[in-house]
């Protein structure tokens, strides 16, 4: 079930690119989903970036029965209870790595490039972000977490150590409780990782305010791109 490098869609505000964002969706939808976030990011959009948003591969979800959905790993029910899906997470992170490789490849330094996902998305994004070889300009966490933390210390890179992160999550998400949004923040944290935290009067979704957050955020890291021309 390994996702084409080429299954996706991209967006392009310039004729001149200096940078890259890509968005990971969440579960049970596709790229498509990702453009309610690009669309709105006004003020990024002065800047030459080339938006992707890749889709998922198409995978049996334990927790749905079974029923085929677009997903970046299995979810077997309660990690409390549960195994992780770590082959599919491991899986989905060396694609994720393939496409940042892919923009380095046609000159987008990857401390000019910004990762960042949706839920299920966002979690992937944090995962495959740290373990990166190369050190990227921002990771970006939307009511997302994060995965197999016990591992973190051991299978980070040194690359994006110092990577910033910003992680917003709702205080009323039903699917990935607040509380367990900040216990991997704190664990970031503790590890030396510069997280940004934004906790929004809201459920397991986007708000226009947290478009707000994100754009800027994203201008400040990528900003420099373009005057370094």
């Amino acid at each position: 079930m390994t996702p084409r490098d080429d299954d996706l869609i991209e967006a392009y505000t310039r004729p001149r690119v200096v940078a890259c964002t890509l968005w990971l969706h969440g579960l049970g939808v596709n790229a498509a989903d990702m453009d309610g976030i690009i669309s709105r990011m006004r003020r990024s959009w002065e800047l030459g970036l080339h938006h992707v948003a890749p889709n998922a591969p198409l995978r049996p979800i334990t927790v749905n029965a079974g029923r085929h959905t677009r997903a970046w790993f299995d979810v077997t029910g309660d990690p409390a209870d549960t195994p992780v899906d770590r082959e599919g997470i491991e899986e989905s992170t060396r694609h994720i790595h393939r496409l940042l490789d892919r923009e380095r490849a046609r000159g987008i330094a990857s401390r000019h490039t910004i990762l960042g996902g949706f839920s299920q998305g966002g979690a992937l994004a944090l995962h495959a972000g740290l373990r990166y070889p190369h050190g990227l300009g921002g990771i970006v966490v939307l009511s997302g977490e994060l995965l197999l933390a016990d591992e973190l210390i051991h299978e980070r890179d040194p690359a994006n150590l110092h990577t910033p992160v910003l992680m917003i999550h709702g205080r009323d998400d039903p699917i990935i409780p607040l509380q367990e949004a900040r216990h991997g923040r704190d664990l970031l944290v503790e590890s030396g990782h510069p997280v940004t935290w934004h906790e929004l009067p809201m459920g397991h979704g986007v708000l226009p305010e947290e478009i707000e957050i994100i754009d800027a955020w994203s201008y400040a890291i990528l900003a420099p791109a373009a005057a370094e021309g």
